[in-house]
């Protein structure tokens, strides 16, 4: 009797700890993502980014964040574009902050296509694109709702991600090379970007630079998500990718992206919601709601 009391009371402490963590929803990040991609394209100086950014604005105004947004003129081939970078923050009297990122613009050009008379073409980019912005619209909501015991929250949505040359890295991640330029701010303890994290067949290595630069953030995000059953988080370094982490580590902030890069339709036409599943963002979702909930 005495070994079934104890065993009883072990289920009710780790279901206990378990109940310490809201659980993130899938279903209504994928949501978020057809939404974005009903929008249409949504590259830089198009309509469907201007209404993807007044979708978000206005989501995180549901939220009650404080939203700031962060206007710059960029020149590419000759031609000015003007970004926006969407600054929201939750909690700004905590001085512990952790920072969440992902771009919201999509590529203006399908130039991994085989077929290079759609190159010119704009992608929908439901993974490269719709599916970070829609872990942070759903964390937005939870954190809202439920504040973190350690930890404020900041989340920034990049402009101007994707249209850069191969080849050529400054010519990549304009909007988070700006936000990077012009940040002021105590640096947060953390900073986690989030990109092309929808695929159906999920597998995120550890990306060189991130763990080069944050190897004990990158650890950290992994055990939680090996803790949570994740083997979709592969313990293994590989790919130098210039991605919105990258002008944080610049300037010191403890920055690390978290990214499936095996992509096979990665700027194609191809990159729609059907190459995504909810499952994939309860996944990466799940992971951010433990490191932002996590009591130490």
């Amino acid at each position: 009797m005495n070994k079934l009391i104890f065993f009883l009371f072990l289920i009710f402490v780790i279901s206990s700890c378990a109940e310490n963590y809201p659980v993130f929803d899938e279903n209504n990040a994928f949501i978020h993502l057809e939404k974005q991609c009903e929008l249409g394209v949504r590259y830089p100086g198009s309509g469907g980014i201007e209404l993807c950014r007044n979708f978000i604005i206005d989501e995180l105004t549901k939220y009650n964040a404080e939203i700031e947004l962060q206007n710059f003129t960029v020149t590419i081939n000759k031609e000015e574009i003007d970004g926006v970078n969407i600054l929201a923050s939750f909690y700004p009297q905590m001085s512990r902050r952790i920072l969440l990122g992902a771009h919201y613009d999509s590529r203006p050009w399908a130039d991994k296509e085989e077929d290079i008379s759609f190159h010119n073409t704009p992608i929908l980019g439901a993974n490269d694109a719709a599916s970070g912005v829609a872990v942070l619209l759903e964390l937005a909501k939870m954190v809202s709702t439920r504040q973190p015991q350690q930890f404020g929250i900041d989340m920034v949505f990049f402009d101007l991600e994707d249209m850069g040359s191969y080849g050529a890295n400054e010519s990549w991640c304009l909007g988070s090379s700006f936000f990077a330029d012009n940040y002021t701010k105590p640096k947060p303890e953390k900073a986690i970007i989030i990109d092309m994290i929808g695929d159906a067949d999920l597998s995120i290595n550890m990306e060189y630079f991130s763990y080069h630069n944050s190897p004990n953030l990158v650890k950290e995000v992994w055990e939680i998500a090996d803790q949570l059953g994740y083997n979709e988080f592969k313990p293994k370094i590989v790919n130098r990718i210039y991605d919105d982490h990258y002008p944080l580590i610049a300037i010191g902030i403890n920055a690390i992206v978290v990214i499936d890069f095996e992509y096979p339709v990665w700027h194609t036409l191809e990159d729609t919601p059907d190459k995504c599943s909810p499952r994939s963002l309860g996944i990466v979702g799940q992971t951010m709601v433990n490191l932002i909930y996590q009591e130490k």
